[in-house]
C-alpha cells in the first residue's frame, strides 16, 4: 500500500448556500492519495472532510435535540444538510470539557426540516458517548460530513465494471460498523448505480452501515484484477479521537495524519491496553497487519526496555524468536486490534512532539 500525504496551512471555507460562504478558522489540510495494490488491503483515513460549521452547545432538550449558535446564521442551520449525506457534531473545545473528542451522529431528516439551527442527535451505534445530557452544555462543536465508503470507492469501481467488464462481485469489503461480528459487503450492479449489499445475505445495506468514522479502517480484498487508487483533500484533526472498543476483533487505524509510533503516541496500558505475561500472548491485545494474504500479528509485552508490540506466532500465540519489534504504523494504514476485554471509552491522544 502505498499513500502520501501533503499538509498545508489553508483558511477553511465551508459552502453553507448557494449564496453565502462561512469562513470558519485556519486549518491544517492535507492532500491524501492512496494506492492499493495486494490482494488483502486493511485502509485508514487520516483525515476528516471540512466542517460545515462550528460553535457552542447552549442547551440540550428532551429529543435530543441540542441547541447551539452555529458560525452560520444566514438561514436555519439543516439547509446546510445534503439528502442523502451522513454527518456528525464533534466536540473540539475547550480542552477541558468531559466530552472533548466524543462524536454525535446526526438524524439528518429531523435536523434538516427545522426551522431553527437544532441539531436532532440520532441513536445510532456510532455515537461515542452517551446519555446526551445537560453536560454538553458549554462545548464547542463541530459538524462535519462523514467519509463514507460509496464516497471512496463508487467511481472507481463504477468505471471498472462499466469500462472494464470486471464482475463486481470480485470485490469483497470489511467494515467497521459496530457488531457482533464484521460486517462484510459487495458491490453490485443495478443499472449505472451501485448498489452496497451484504454479502451472505445480499441484504441492501443501510446508509449508517457504510460510515467510516474517524479512527476506523476498512479492509478490501481483490478478485479479478488488483489495484485501486483515490485522492482527495481534508482537514486534519486536532482534538482527541474517541474510538470504543468491543472485545474481539475491531477495524481501526490512526486518526492524526501521521506515522503511529508505538509506545511513544499510542499502544502502552496507559491507553487501557492489555500486556501479556510470560512466554506466551494469551491474555495479551494484539495488532494485525495485512501484507496481502498474509496476516501478521503482534502482542504487547512487557520488556527490559518497556512496553513492545512483538511478533508472534498467531496459532500458538508464543512469542517469535528471535524477537521482532514493531515500532510504527505508516499513517493511513489500517489495522485489526484484538482486544480482550471491551474499552468503551478508548480514545486516541494527540500526537507527542
Amino acid at each position: 500500500m502505498k499513500k502520501f500525504l501533503n499538509l498545508t496551512k489553508v483558511a477553511l471555507f465551508s459552502f453553507l448556500s448557494t449564496c453565502a460562504i462561512s469562513c470558519l478558522q485556519a486549518q491544517e489540510t492535507a492532500g491524501y492519495s492512496m494506492t492499493l495494490e495486494k490482494d488483502l488491503e486493511l485502509v485508514g483515513i487520516p483525515l476528516q472532510h471540512p466542517a460545515l460549521s462550528s460553535g457552542p452547545v447552549t442547551a440540550v432538550q428532551s429529543g435530543p435535540i441540542i441547541q447551539w449558535t452555529p458560525s452560520f446564521t444566514d438561514t436555519a442551520f439543516g439547509s446546510a444538510l445534503v439528502s442523502g449525506s451522513e454527518y456528525y457534531a464533534e466536540v473540539v473545545s475547550p480542552a477541558t470539557h468531559p466530552w472533548l473528542g466524543q462524536r454525535l451522529e446526526l438524524d439528518e431528516t429531523a435536523t434538516r426540516i427545522r426551522s431553527d439551527h437544532a441539531l436532532v442527535a440520532a441513536t445510532s451505534p456510532w455515537n461515542t458517548k452517551s446519555p446526551i445530557d445537560s453536560s454538553l452544555v458549554g462545548a464547542t462543536i463541530e459538524v462535519h460530513p462523514h467519509i463514507t465508503l460509496p464516497y471512496l470507492a463508487d467511481d472507481t469501481l463504477l468505471r471498472r465494471i462499466q469500462s472494464g467488464g470486471e464482475n463486481p462481485k470480485s470485490f469483497q469489503f470489511f467494515l467497521p460498523f459496530p457488531g457482533s461480528v464484521s460486517l462484510a459487503a459487495q458491490a453490485n450492479l443495478s443499472g449505472s448505480t451501485l448498489l452496497w449489499q451484504e454479502s451472505n445475505s445480499a441484504r441492501l445495506l443501510r446508509s449508517e452501515e457504510l460510515i467510516l468514522p474517524p479512527g476506523s479502517s476498512f479492509g478490501l480484498k481483490f478478485g479479478d484484477q488488483r489495484g485501486l487508487s483515490r485522492g482527495f483533500t481534508g482537514v486534519v484533526r486536532k482534538v482527541p479521537c474517541s474510538v470504543p472498543l468491543k472485545k474481539g476483533t475491531n477495524y481501526i487505524s490512526y486518526p492524526f495524519a501521521k506515522d503511529l509510533r508505538l509506545g511513544v503516541d499510542w499502544g502502552t496500558p496507559a491507553n487501557g491496553l492489555r500486556a501479556g505475561t510470560g512466554g506466551h500472548a494469551t491474555q495479551a491485545d494484539k495488532i494485525i497487519l495485512q501484507n496481502g494474504r498474509a496476516s501478521l500479528m503482534y502482542g504487547l509485552s512487557q520488556t527490559k526496555q518497556g512496553f513492545r508490540w512483538l511478533r508472534l506466532n498467531s496459532r500458538t500465540h508464543l512469542w517469535n524468536t528471535p524477537a521482532q519489534v514493531l515500532e510504527k504504523i505508516p499513517a493511513g494504514e489500517g489495522f485489526i486490534l484484538v482486544k480482550t476485554v471491551a474499552d468503551p471509552n478508548h480514545s486516541f491522544p494527540l500526537p507527542k512532539p
